[in-house]
C-alpha cells in the first residue's frame, strides 16, 4: 500500500522542543507513510536524536522503521541516489580524511616554490609529524571551504586567485596567501577524472541541477525528511533540502527563541538584507532594520542580541527558502508558528526570563516584579575548585530531590544534565564524588558520563598509546606496572589482579628501575648507564634467586625472594620485557600505511587478551580505525612510508571524539560536555566550570583562513565563539524548573575573587537590572574551601551539607536539622588519658612519637590502625645517598661484616696476626660493596665507584 504524500516545505518554529516534537509527532500520524517505509529524521546531534526518539517512543507506544542520521550523511546518500552510484563514488576523494594523505604527498613537491614560504617555515623544526600536522590542518580548511566558500575554490579552479562575496566585488587572495589556490589547482590536478567529478561543491550542483530539471532519477529518494531541532544548517544543505522539497515532503522543526523578527538587533544584519522578510511579524510595528545599533537597546532583548547570532543567521537564511503562506494554503496546516502564550509576572524567575526572550521585551519595558526569595529556578554558586563545583553540585541535587519528593513532579536524576566545557578534565572529579556513595546509601546518586574519548578515558587505548611510543619510552618500572594494570594487557601474560603487588615488589626489590636492556639505553642515547637497573638485569636476579636462592654466579647477585607457585610471575616478566624489546625494535622503522596497519593488529594481537565487551567494543573500533585509515590512503593514492608518529596519530585520531552509539541518557544524571545542537530540554540544567577564561573557549586561530579575513565574512558562518555565546541561550531556553550556574570564584591559594565567565556576567547583569529586589544575592551562595567548614554546621547557617560524616567534628556547632545524624553518629567523649607508671616507655616509642604524634594517638586512644600504603616504586637508579640513607646503610653493612668476620675467625682457630685480621676485614668490606654494586643499589659510572670508595673508607 502506498499512501500519498503531499511534496513541499513546511517550517514550523517554536520555542520548546517538547511542542516541535509533539507537532511531528502529530504530522507523522496524520500522514503516514506506507507499511515499512522508513521515516528520514535529520538531527544535528546523537543526544538529540534519542531524546527525539524517546519522545516519539513514549507519546506514539512505540518508534520504529524511523532513520535518525546526521545532515552530511544524508546529503551523501541523497546524491547517489539522485545520480547513481557509478557517478557518486562511496566517498568524497576531498573529504578530510583522503585530502590529508594527499596534500602529504605533494606539500614535500612545493616547499622551494615562491610563494610557499609562510607554510615551508611551519616545517621547520625536529618534530617528525610537523608534515601531517600541517597537512591535516589545511585538509580541514579545505573541507570548511568546501562548505562555506564553494564559489572561491570555483574561481581558484578557473584560474582567478580572488575572494567572491555575495553583494560585493570580489578582491584578490592577499599576497601571502596565493599559495592556497596554486594548491587547491594542484590538489585538483592530482585526481582523476572521476574523482574530480565527486568533490562536494560540484556534486552539490550537480544534484541541484537534476532536481530541478526534472531528470529521471537513479533511485527513489525519501518521500519525506523530517529535519529537527536546529540551530544552524549550512546554506548547501538548505540548498538540497528546499530543491529536494519539490519531490519529497520536507518538514523542518525549527527551535526559535522568540517570535517576532529578531534578525535586525545585533550587528551583521546587512548580509542578511537580500533575504526578504517574508515569516514573523515585527514587534510594536517597528522596523528594527531602519535603526541604528545604538537605538537598538530600546527595542531589543540583551542577552538575545548578545548570545543569539547563530540562530539568527540560520533562521533569516531559511527565509530565503520558506514560502509561509504557500505552505500553509498546500499543506492546509492553520498554524505553523507553535510558541507558547502568556505572560505571567508571578511565574517563577526562570519562566520570566523565557519570556522575556520569546516576547523580545528590551529592557526598558521590563516590569520590575519583585520575586519570592524562595524562588531557586536560577541559582549561582561559587567554589573554589572545580573539586569543590561537584561536592556542591552533589548536595545541592540531593536536597532538590528532597524538596520536590512530595509533589506531584518530582525530580528524579535522569531529569538532571550537568554540562562543562570540557568533559575529559572533569570526569575524575565526577566519579571521585559521586562514586563515593554506594547503592545503598540515602546519598547514591546515579550518574552516567557522555562525551568522553575513548582515548583520554579508556585504559587500554591508554596503554596502546604507550605502546606506540615504546622507540621513545624510558620504560620505567612505574610505567610497567600500569601496563600491567590494564586487565587486558596482564591476562595477555596470564598475571591476576592479586598477583600484580607481589611482582611489583619484586621487580623493585630485584633493582628495576627504567630501560629493558643495555641495547634499549644505547637507543636512547644513554649507552654510558649500561645495564645496570635495567628490566633484565632485575630478570635475571630474579631468575637466579628462584634456582640457587643466596648467592653470586656469573656477576649476577642472586634476588632470593622469589618462589614458591608465585615463581611463574617472573616466567610472565620474562615474556613482557621480551615483547616489549621486540615490538620496540619493530616500531622504530617506517612503513607504508598498510604495514603499520599489519604491525598494529599484530601488537594487539600479542600484547592484548579481551576481557568484557567493553573490551572487544575498543578492540572493534581500533580495528574500524585502522581500516579507515587505509581507506583515505587509498583513495589519496598514499603508500609512501611513513614514522611511528605520524602512524600512531593516523590511527588514535579517530577516538579523540566520543562515540556517536553511546547513549547520552542513561537514567541517572547526565554529565556531558557543552556541544553546539544540544538543546534538549531537562528539568534541571546545571553549568559547571563557567570560569573566565574557559567559556566561552577559545579557538585556534588559522592564520591562513580567508574566511577570517576582514570584510569575507557571511551570515551562517560558524565560530567558537558564536557557538559557545548559542549554547548559554539553548541552556537557558532549555532548563525547565532550575538553571544551575557555578564557577571557581574564588583562589584556592590566597582566596581573592575571580570573576565568571562573561555570559554568566551578562546574565547576572541582566537579572539584577530587570528585576526589583536582591535578585542576585538571593541567588548566589559563595561555598567555603573545605567541605567539611564550620560554616555549614553554624546554627542559622544557609549553607548546608549531607556529608554527615563531618557533622560530629563540630559539636555543638551542629544545628537541630542534623542533630539525629550527629547523634547517630558520635561516640562517647574519651576518658582521661592515665599513663600505667609501671609500663617504661621505650626509647622507640618517643622516636615514634615525636615522628608521627598524629598516628600514635589515634592507635593508643582510638584503636585506629594505620596499614602502611604500599610504596610507588622508584622510577630513577641511585644517585648517591643522604646523610640518613648512609648512616643506615653503614649500620647496616658494619653488622654484616662483623658479623662475617666473627665466623671467620672461628674459623681460623689460633689466627692472631692483626695484618691477617685487618686483610680480613678488608675482604669481608670488599664482599660486600660488590655485593651491592651487583644488588644495583649503587649509583652507576663513576659515580658508583666513588660511593663504594667512600662507603668503604667510613667502614674502615
Amino acid at each position: 500500500m502506498r499512501t500519498d504524500i503531499q511534496t513541499g516545505l513546511l517550517a514550523l518554529h517554536g520555542n520548546r522542543s517538547e511542542a516541535l516534537a509533539e507537532a511531528v509527532l502529530t504530522w507523522l500520524r496524520q500522514r503516514p507513510l506506507a507499511p515499512l517505509e522508513e521515516e528520514v529524521i535529520l538531527v544535528q546531534s546523537a543526544g538529540m536524536a534519542e531524546w527525539l526518539k524517546m519522545t516519539l517512543a513514549r507519546d506514539g507506544g512505540v518508534c520504529a522503521a524511523m532513520r535518525v542520521e546526521l545532515p552530511a550523511r544524508f546529503m551523501w546518500r541523497t546524491y547517489r541516489q539522485v545520480l547513481g552510484r557509478d557517478q557518486v563514488p562511496s566517498q568524497c576523494a576531498t573529504d578530510k580524511a583522503p585530502l590529508t594523505w594527499r596534500l602529504m604527498q605533494l606539500l614535500p613537491q612545493w616547499m622551494g616554490t615562491p610563494g610557499f614560504e609562510p607554510i615551508a617555515g611551519f616545517l621547520q623544526g625536529d618534530e617528525p609529524d610537523r608534515l601531517y600536522q600541517l597537512a591535516s590542518r589545511l585538509a580541514d580548511l579545505f573541507d570548511q571551504y568546501q562548505v562555506y566558500r564553494a564559489d572561491w575554490l570555483e574561481a581558484w579552479a578557473e584560474g582567478r586567485d580572488e575572494l567572491v562575496t555575495p553583494g560585493r566585488a570580489p578582491q584578490p587572495v592577499p599576497a601571502e596567501q596565493r599559495w592556497q589556490p596554486m594548491l587547491w589547482r594542484t590538489l585538483l590536478a592530482s585526481l582523476n577524472p572521476s574523482d574530480l567529478q565527486s568533490i562536494r561543491p560540484r556534486v552539490q550542483q550537480r544534484v541541484l541541477h537534476a532536481l530541478e530539471q526534472g531528470v529521471p532519477l537513479d533511485s527513489p529518494v525519501a518521500r519525506r525528511v523530517v529535519v529537527f531541532g536546529m540551530t544552524s544548517v549550512p546554506l548547501p544543505t538548505l540548498q538540497l533540502l528546499a530543491t529536494l522539497s519539490e519531490h519529497s515532503q520536507v518538514l523542518m522543526a525549527i527551535p526559535n527563541p522568540c517570535r517576532f523578527h529578531w534578525a535586525d538587533i545585533m550587528d551583521g544584519r546587512e548580509l542578511l538584507r537580500g533575504i526578504a522578510r517574508r515569516r514573523h511579524a515585527l514587534r510594536g510595528d517597528v522596523d528594527l532594520s531602519r535603526l541604528s545599533l545604538d537605538q537598538m537597546h530600546a527595542h531589543a532583548h540583551p542577552l538575545l542580541a548578545a548570545w543569539g547570532r547563530q540562530s539568527r543567521d540560520f533562521v533569516r537564511q531559511l527565509d530565503e527558502f520558506d514560502d509561509v503562506q504557500q505552505a500553509q494554503a498546500r499543506f492546509a496546516v492553520p498554524r505553523v508558528d507553535l510558541f507558547d502564550d502568556g505572560d505571567d509576572g508571578h511565574a517563577p524567575l526562570l519562566v520570566q526570563v523565557q519570556q522575556r526572550i520569546r516576547d523580545l521585551v528590551p529592557m526598558q519595558e521590563h516590569p520590575k516584579c519583585e520575586v519570592p526569595a524562595s524562588d531557586r529556578s536560577i541559582v549561582f554558586h561559587v567554589a573554589h575548585s572545580m573539586m569543590r563545583e561537584v561536592e556542591v553540585l552533589h548536595d545541592q541535587l540531593l536536597q532538590l530531590f528532597a524538596d520536590t519528593a512530595g509533589t506531584a513532579s518530582p525530580v528524579q536524576p535522569r531529569d538532571v544534565v550537568v554540562m562543562v566545557p570540557d568533559i575529559d578534565l572533569v570526569a575524575s572529579a565526577i566519579r571521585a564524588v559521586f562514586e563515593q556513595y554506594g547503592r545503598h546509601d540515602a546519598r547514591f546518586i546515579p550518574f552516567d558520563i557522555a562525551d568522553l574519548s575513548a582515548r583520554a578515558s579508556n585504559p587500554l587505548v591508554s596503554a596502546l598509546e604507550w605502546l606506540l611510543r615504546l622507540p621513545q619510552q624510558r620504560c620505567r618500572i612505574s610505567e610497567l606496572r600500569d601496563l600491567l594494570d590494564v586487565p587486558a594487557v596482564a591476562a595477555r601474560f596470564g598475571i591476576s589482579t592479586d598477583a600484580l603487588p607481589r611482582l611489583t615488589q619484586w621487580m623493585a626489590g630485584a633493582g628495576i628501575r627504567w630501560g629493558l636492556d643495555e641495547t634499549h639505553r644505547e637507543n636512547l642515547g644513554l649507552a654510558a648507564c649500561g645495564d645496570q637497573n635495567t628490566g633484565w638485569f632485575g630478570l635475571r636476579r630474579m631468575l637466579l634467586g628462584y634456582a640457587a636462592g643466596q648467592g653470586e654466579f656469573d656477576g649476577i647477585e642472586a634476588y632470593a625472594e622469589v618462589g614458591g607457585l608465585e615463581a611463574e610471575l617472573a616466567g610472565a616478566l620474562a615474556n613482557l620485557l621480551a615483547r616489549l624489546s621486540h615490538w620496540r625494535e619493530v616500531l622504530s622503522e617506517p612503513a607504508t600505511p598498510l604495514v603499520w596497519a599489519e604491525r598494529g593488529r599484530a601488537l594487539l594481537s600479542d600484547l592484548v587478551k579481551a576481557q568484557d565487551d567493553q573490551d572487544r567494543l575498543i578492540l572493534t573500533a581500533l580495528d574500524d580505525a585502522l581500516r579507515a585509515w587505509l581507506d583515505a590512503c587509498a583513495l589519496a593514492s598514499f603508500d609512501a612510508p611513513v614514522d611511528l608518529h605520524v602512524a600512531r596519530e593516523a590511527w588514535l585520531s579517530a577516538l579523540n571524539e566520543p562515540a556517536v552509539n553511546k547513549r547520552f541518557k542513561a537514567g541517572g544524571v547526565t554529565f556531558c560536555t557543552l556541544m553546539p545542537m544540544r538543546a534538549i530540554p531537562f528539568e534541571v540544567v546545571c553549568l559547571l566550570g563557567m570560569n573566565d577564561g574557559d567559556y566561552p573557549r577559545r579557538a585556534t586561530r588559522t592564520d591562513f583562513d580567508l574566511m577570517l579575513q576582514a570584510g569575507t565574512n557571511r551570515a551562517g558562518d560558524r565560530s567558537r565563539r558564536d557557538d559557545d555565546r548559542q549554547l548559554m541561550l539553548e541552556a537557558l531556553l532549555s532548563a525547565r524548573r532550575q538553571l544551575y550556574v557555578s564557577w571557581t570564584g574564588r583562589s584556592v591559594r590566597d582566596n581573592t575573587e575571580q570573576p565568571p565567565s562573561v555570559l554568566v556576567s551578562q546574565l547576572r547583569d541582566y537579572l539584577a537590572a530587570g528585576w526589583a529586589g536582591e535578585v542576585l544575592e538571593a541567588r548566589t551562595t559563595e561555598h567555603p574551601l573545605q567541605p567539611f567548614s564550620r560554616r555549614y554546621f553554624e546554627l542559622g547557617s544557609a549553607l548546608f551539607t549531607h556529608a554527615r560524616e563531618w557533622h560530629a567534628a563540630h559539636g555543638d556547632a551542629v544545628d537541630e536539622t542534623c542533630g539525629a545524624a550527629a547523634e547517630a553518629s558520635s561516640s562517647p567523649p574519651l576518658p582521661p588519658f592515665e599513663p600505667d607508671p609501671h609500663v617504661p616507655v621505650t626509647l622507640a616509642q618517643l622516636a615514634q612519637f615525636l615522628r608521627h604524634p598524629a598516628q600514635v594517638f589515634f592507635r593508643q586512644r582510638l584503636n585506629v590502625v594505620f596499614h602502611a600504603l604500599d610504596a610507588e616504586p622508584e622510577d630513577e637508579e641511585s644517585f648517591g645517598l643522604d646523610a640518613l640513607e648512609e648512616h643506615q646503610l653503614v649500620s647496616s653493612l658494619m653488622d654484616e661484616v662483623l658479623a662475617d668476620l666473627d665466623a671467620w675467625l672461628q674459623t681460623q682457630e689460633g689466627v692472631t696476626d692483626a695484618q691477617a685480621q685487618w686483610d680480613a676485614l678488608r675482604e669481608q668490606v670488599k664482599a660486600r660493596m660488590d655485593r651491592l654494586r651487583r644488588s644495583g643499589r649503587l649509583p652507576m659510572g663513576a659515580l658508583g665507584a666513588w660511593t663504594q670508595q667512600t662507603l668503604e673508607h667510613t667502614l674502615l
